[in-house]
């Protein structure tokens, strides 16, 4: 990678068959940003959103305002276009690196930043499911609705004591020696 920096710039175009006002929310939601920045940013004029950056940076913020429909430009500091958009010209004037098939996502890589993975090959998001309600439980609560405790173990420790302070845990009682084998009866042979 070299030591060019890179800015990279909106000036309100919405990708082709997205809805500007679906755009308008997600880039909103992107950069926290209250009407009156979205009203500024989609105006039309062109605003430099980050500048200073390397070539993955600056990629990394193509990609994430393509994928909310809006698009946008990278440009070396110097003003002359950037080299992944000379490598392909048709990536920043089609749909959105998430809608494309994975043919096109595999041509669309330049060497300098891999390419997204593919989270939604039908080109359907979170955001487009209405059934999809997530939320963060609070803290101690039960995850699982039909939990139940488990019966406690019914186990016998009748033969079991407690050994005194100090006292040695790993030296078994010895048992003494039992007695010798009584041999009064047994005579040697010659």
């Amino acid at each position: 990678m070299s030591d060019q920096l890179f800015e990279v710039a909106f000036s309100g175009a919405v990708s082709a068959g997205a809805n500007p006002d679906e755009v308008k929310a997600r880039v909103g939601k992107m950069f926290n940003a209250d009407a009156d920045k979205l009203a500024q940013l989609f105006s039309g004029k062109r605003i430099v959103i980050k500048k200073n950056i390397d070539l993955a940076t600056a990629a990394k913020y193509r990609t994430a305002l393509n994928r909310a429909g809006a698009e946008c430009e990278v440009q070396p500091m110097g003003g002359a276009a950037a080299p992944a958009d000379d490598a392909n010209p048709a990536a920043a004037t089609t749909a959105p690196a998430a809608a494309a098939p994975p043919q096109q996502l595999q041509s669309s890589y330049d060497g300098e930043v891999p390419p997204p993975p593919q989270t939604d090959p039908l080109g359907i998001t979170g955001d487009q499911i209405e059934d999809l309600a997530v939320s963060i439980a609070p803290v101690g609560s039960e995850l699982k609705d039909d939990y139940q405790e488990p019966e406690e173990p019914d186990i016998d420790i009748t033969g079991f004591d407690i050994a005194p302070v100090g006292a040695d845990l790993g030296s078994p009682k010895k048992e003494p020696d039992p007695p010798p084998p009584d041999t009064t009866g047994i005579s040697l042979a010659d």
